[in-house]
């Protein structure tokens, strides 16, 4: 499927983190400060591929995570399908964006119902959609902007 380990697709410049990176790429996007740091935090997750579900079936982790009300499953599906819309949106072709928007937001609605204090799942259960295509903007816009291409249209 989609290679995706960033340190070499990214122009960061040296020294610059994947964390750093984000973090300014994403500064201006429609969110309270504790969402946005969750959001910059999927991303710096992604660096790595201990975490990726490219290769797996996103209906039968749902499942699973379901079937135990396990919140780390539910939280890892939630984040794989919000990295994966805002980054790789065309990774997610097993089935429609509507069926995908709808696991995202279910996983994230989940988490928030296991740990109800977290306020900040409940945000990304509400918003995943807005947000996953605000992000996707402004990465694509900065992206292409650092390697002096015109962006693509989305």
């Amino acid at each position: 499927m989609v290679n995706l380990h960033f340190n070499n697709e990214l122009p960061l410049a040296q020294g610059t983190s994947i964390n750093n990176y984000f973090a300014d790429v994403l500064k201006n996007i429609a969110c309270d400060e504790k969402v946005k740091s969750y959001i910059i935090s999927i991303f710096s997750k992604y660096k790595t591929s201990h975490y990726d579900l490219s290769k797996d079936s996103i209906t039968i982790q749902y499942s699973s995570a379901k079937s135990n009300n396990n919140f780390e499953k539910f939280q890892t599906v939630g984040d794989w399908l919000f990295f994966a819309n805002s980054i790789f949106p065309e990774s997610l072709n097993g089935a429609s964006k509507d069926y995908y928007y709808s696991i995202g937001q279910l996983s994230y609605f989940n988490c928030y119902r296991i740990i109800h204090e977290w306020q900040i799942y409940e945000s990304l259960a509400d918003n995943f959609i807005p947000l996953s295509i605000e992000c996707r903007s402004k990465i694509n816009t900065q992206t292409c902007a650092d390697i002096h291409i015109a962006p693509f249209d989305l």
